[in-house]
């Protein structure tokens, strides 16, 4: 079986930071959501704000539960060749590029500096070749080795 060249392996395992990064973004909008939440200050919370809270928290889980199998099942297929995959990617990352030119938040410039490192290394004219001409690769099956008696 023919390997992957080191830019194909560099973007997935990006992807993978990728997505490993995601739960942390989630996690500072969750404890943004609790601060909020205890801050006696501004008052106690009203229903109408706390129903709010709790659509933005159940948005933004299931936005990021999607976006974090996308990104897995992207990081599988890249290693495999699949030309979908490669532009699939590229579109996701233009995307989270753009969303992170326009929204501008903290962890944005390490995900746009991410997002085009992806993008980078699949644009090289080895991942291009890899991708226009994939090895022959079946079902991902893991195999056991077997016992020696």
């Amino acid at each position: 079986m023919q390997s992957a060249p080191r830019s194909v392996i560099t973007a997935q395992v990006l992807m993978w930071l990728h997505f490993a990064a995601l739960p942390c973004v989630l996690g500072s909008v969750a404890v943004v959501v609790l601060l909020r939440m205890s801050d006696v200050e501004s008052g106690p919370i009203t229903d109408d704000e706390a129903a709010d809270m709790m659509r933005f928290s159940l948005g933004t889980l299931l936005i990021s539960a999607v976006v974090l199998t996308f990104v897995g099942i992207l990081a599988v297929n890249l290693r495999r060749g699949r030309r979908w995959a490669r532009t699939a990617t590229l579109v996701f990352n233009g995307v989270w590029i753009a969303l992170g030119l326009f929204i501008f938040l903290t962890p944005s410039p390490l995900l746009i500096c991410l997002e085009g490192a992806i993008a980078a290394c699949l644009c090289t004219t080895s991942a291009k070749a890899w991708f226009t001409n994939p090895p022959n690769v079946g079902p991902l099956v893991v195999a056991w080795p077997k016992d020696k008696d």
